[in-house]
Order: structure tokens, then sequence, then C-alpha cells
């Protein structure tokens, strides 16, 4: 759930007085089908309206950084730890972050073929498939409740397959 700051209460109630107004006006029509008709409509265009702005509101003003990162690897489980800190740079609180984490392996080529891997294990052998995947895209939720500028650690693990040699780490960090 989003963390509502003032701005966003100040845009709600701009947003009510919005459709008061256009059911006002929809109650001149004598009409009662085309007046229902209007006010339904005003209340879908302010419903509409809210929304977005509260979503274009959400994604300014909370401001998170990916300050620092290392990364480790865990041979026993085949995965990667990450650990992090991650900084809110606004003046609102941060409920949670979300942290995409794009892991490619470095590819090494070949004259004959594009994507040339070595098996590493028994079962990587019997499969068929003459493509493996070079990429990994996992989203985790790396922190909860940050106070304005505050730094708080994260630390996440993904599994990644052991052929994986030389991979190279790309983020992508969501606050909401």
């Amino acid at each position: 759930m989003m963390h509502l700051t003032i701005v966003h209460y100040i845009f709600i109630i701009i947003f009510f007085l919005i459709f008061g107004l256009l059911a006002i006006l929809s109650q001149r029509e004598t009409n009662p089908k085309t007046r229902l008709s209007l006010t339904i409509v005003s209340f879908v265009v302010a419903f509409i309206g809210l929304i977005v702005s509260l979503l274009i509101l959400d994604k300014y003003t909370k401001k998170g950084k990916l300050v620092s990162y290392t990364t480790s690897r865990d041979y026993n489980h085949e995965a990667v730890i990450i650990r992090g800190n991650i900084k809110n740079n606004g003046k609102f609180k941060i409920s949670y972050c979300t942290l995409d984490i794009k892991i490619v392996n470095k590819v090494k080529r070949n004259k004959n073929k594009i994507f040339q891997y070595k098996t590493s294990s028994v079962s990587d052998m019997f499969k068929s498939n003459s493509y493996k995947k070079n990429y990994i895209n996992t989203t985790v939720r790396a922190i909860e409740n940050l106070k304005p500028r505050l730094t708080k650690s994260f630390t996440a693990s993904v599994k990644i397959p052991s052929r994986f040699q030389d991979p190279r780490y790309f983020f992508h960090l969501v606050c909401h």
C-alpha cells in the first residue's frame, strides 16, 4: 500500500471538489437519464484523474537511491548474495522499495556459434536445449519504512546457474 503524504491528501481534496462541481453542473439537466449519465461520467473522470495524479505524485515524492552494493558468490547454494544500502533522498517517508536485479553472464564468442557454453553438471549434458538463457531477471523487496534522509541496508539472495562465470549486475530501484 502506498504511504500518503500531505501533497497526496491535497490532490484527493481537489479531485473531490472537481467531482462535486461536475455533479452540480450535471443537475441542471432536466432529463433524469441524461443527468444520471453525466453524474457517472463526472465520477469516472474524477476517479481516473485522481488515480493517475496519485501515481505520478508517488513517483516524484518518494526518492530512493542505491548508495552502494557488494556481491559475493555462494557456491553451496548456487546463488549470489547482494548486500547494499538504500538512501531516502526525499522529504517524505518511503513505505517500501523494490529492487529489480538483472544478472547477465559474460559470453565467450566462438567462430562457429554465437553462444558457446561448457556444461557444468551431469544433468546439463543431457538437456536437449541448444540455447540456454544468458541472463536472470528478478525483483526483491529490499527495504520497508525508510524515513527521510536516512539510509538502510538490505540483503538479497538470487539463484544463478553455475555456468555463470563472470556475471554483470544491473539494478533498478523503485520506491513507493
